[in-house]
């Protein structure tokens, strides 16, 4: 299970928001400041759905997350389960 944990907070609130229309997709939060956005297989986040500027984009994982980023560019990021130690 991937998880993202994403600061309650304004300026990451589209992240949340984004996702919620996406199947699969479960979205916990906020806990002690905090949302969960957890998927079984990959989480995809694209920046200009979001209407994120490049500086909030570049802390999208500021809270934290439990997976792999397998991609990240400009535009979008996708992060996939991992079986590595973290």
């Amino acid at each position: 299970m991937i998880e993202v944990h994403v600061i309650d907070v304004p300026e990451f609130q589209a992240m949340v928001d984004t996702m919620r229309e996406k199947t699969a997709v479960t979205i916990t939060g906020p806990v002690k400041g905090y949302w969960t956005i957890s998927a079984p297989d990959e989480l995809t986040f694209d920046r200009k759905a979001m209407k994120m500027k490049p500086a909030v984009w570049y802390g999208i994982f500021t809270g934290g997350l439990n997976g792999e980023i397998a991609h990240w560019g400009r535009d979008e990021v996708r992060v996939v389960g991992t079986n590595r130690a973290l």
